[in-house]
C-alpha cells in the first residue's frame, strides 16, 4: 500500500499485482479497479459502486495516468456498478477528460463502455448511441451490454488499425 500525490489532494490506492503480463490498481476510495492486460493490450476500469463527483473525477485522471504510463489505447469502462453521470460529470466527462485523453496520449484511443441495459436504453433515448461512435479526432467510443462484445470490439479495432 502507499500513498501517491494525485492532481489536489491526496489518494490512496492499492498496486495488487506488477507482472509482466498483468498490472492492477485499487483506487479504494471511489472503489474503481484498474487492471492493465498487455496480451490483449487493454486496460480495464470496473467500478463498484456509484462514486460521488469529487471521486469519479479523481479516479478517472487516475486512470488516465495509468494509460499514460503502460502506453494504453484500448480501455474497457465497466460501468455496471456505476450508474448514470449526473448532468455536471457528464459535462466534466465531455469537456475535461476527453480533451485531457486525446491531449496527453496524443495517439488514437478506443473506449468500450460495457452497461447495464436499463442504462444502455436511457442513453439511446437521450443521445442516440449510433452518433456517439467518436468524441473527437483520436477518442472512439462503443457502448455495449455484452463484456464479450465490448472486448471484440477492441481487439477488432486494434487488428484494423
Amino acid at each position: 500500500m502507499g500513498l501517491e500525490q494525485a492532481g489536489k489532494g491526496i489518494s490512496a490506492f492499492t498496486e495488487t499485482k506488477k507482472l509482466e503480463a498483468v498490472i492492477e490498481r485499487e483506487i479504494q476510495e471511489s472503489a474503481l479497479h484498474l487492471t492493465y492486460r498487455r496480451d490483449l493490450d487493454i486496460l480495464f476500469l470496473r467500478w463498484f459502486r456509484s462514486p460521488d463527483s469529487e471521486q469519479l473525477r479523481e479516479a478517472y485522471m487516475q486512470a488516465l495516468e495509468m494509460a499514460k504510463e503502460v502506453k494504453a489505447a484500448y480501455w474497457m469502462f465497466d460501468l455496471r456498478s456505476r450508474g448514470k453521470l449526473s448532468p455536471e460529470d457528464e459535462a466534466w466527462m465531455q469537456e475535461t477528460f476527453f480533451p485531457a485523453l486525446e491531449d496527453e496520449l496524443g495517439y488514437p484511443s478506443y473506449l468500450a463502455n460495457l452497461m447495464t441495459p436499463t442504462h444502455y436504453a436511457h442513453l439511446n433515448a437521450h443521445y442516440k448511441l449510433d452518433a456517439i461512435g467518436a468524441y473527437g479526432k483520436l477518442v472512439k467510443l462503443g457502448v455495449f451490454i455484452s463484456e464479450q462484445e465490448a472486448v471484440a470490439w477492441l481487439l477488432k479495432s486494434r487488428a484494423d488499425r
